[in-house]
């Protein structure tokens, strides 16, 4: 028997609320743990609104990229993103291509317990 409800409800909340803050990532608005990447439908038709956000108009139902805000992808086209987002970002063939891109990305990016520090 779950204890309170359905395990899917985990999913609905941000990975930190589960896992907690460094203290050293407290109040710096990053979360704790490394990388939390995401697949989603390669977006298009990107411009940019009255404040200069980027704004995408479509989808392509038929490539996934991956985002990963702290590799400091801030949306908008691949190419205007830093190195480390463009090379995460794709685009991938297909939804399973992307999440597994995306769970590589995290396990790397997962800092090691015994030295405070990021993987490879």
């Amino acid at each position: 028997m779950a204890m309170g409800g359905d395990i899917n409800a985990l999913s609905t909340f941000p990975i930190e609320w589960w896992l907690g803050r460094r203290t050293e990532d407290q109040g710096q608005g990053s979360p704790a743990g490394g990388h939390y990447p995401y697949a989603r439908p390669v977006r298009t038709g990107w411009t940019r609104d009255a404040t200069g956000r980027w704004v995408a108009s479509g989808e392509d139902p038929h490539e996934w990229e991956v985002f990963c805000e702290q590799c400091g992808d801030a949306d908008g086209p691949a190419d205007e993103q830093p190195t480390l987002a463009r090379e995460i970002r794709g685009p991938y063939p297909s939804k399973h291509k992307a999440v597994h891109a995306a769970k590589k990305h995290f396990d790397r990016m997962r800092p090691s317990p015994q030295e405070g520090t990021y993987g490879p």
